[in-house]
């Protein structure tokens, strides 16, 4: 009798770790498959690490990081937020200056060509997304 329920012991959590296991596989599965593909650009993040230096940005984030953003669009606006604690104080004509430096080193990165145009946010509070906007069309700085 002691062996029949060890044997039955056994069964069960065997069946019961399988289980689990399975379970997690699924939605490992499920999840890897299923999570939009990033954009990637070779050379983007040199870029940015040399807009950082120059410019003495804290930190960078872009729109749209994934590639399902853009799928279903003819054209797109390649958006970056520059966090620097200097933006606090700088005015809005001084930053015209170095926006285009950078426009024209982020128009060296291969970008998709359904970026039309770049639009640069100055933002003085790190990760808080408002700030000064300033556009630039890609096809005017390739000259």
């Amino acid at each position: 009798m002691n062996k029949i329920l060890k044997w039955i012991l056994i069964g069960i959590a065997g069946t019961v770790l399988l289980y689990f296991v399975t379970s997690f596989v699924a939605v490992f599965m499920l999840t890897y498959f299923s999570s939009p593909k990033k954009i990637e650009y070779k050379g983007e993040e040199k870029i940015f690490e040399k807009i950082k230096r120059d410019h003495h940005i804290e930190e960078i984030e872009r729109d749209p990081k994934y590639e399902i953003e853009i799928k279903d669009k003819d054209t797109a606006t390649y958006t970056l937020f520059l966090y620097s604690k200097d933006f606090c104080n700088t005015k809005p004509d001084s930053l015209r200056k170095n926006s285009l430096k950078i426009a024209k080193e982020i128009n060296s990165i291969n970008l998709h060509p359904k970026f039309y145009q770049y639009r640069l946010v100055f933002c003085c509070k790190l990760y808080n997304p408002h700030g000064t906007a300033i556009l630039y069309e890609r096809k005017n700085l390739s000259h």
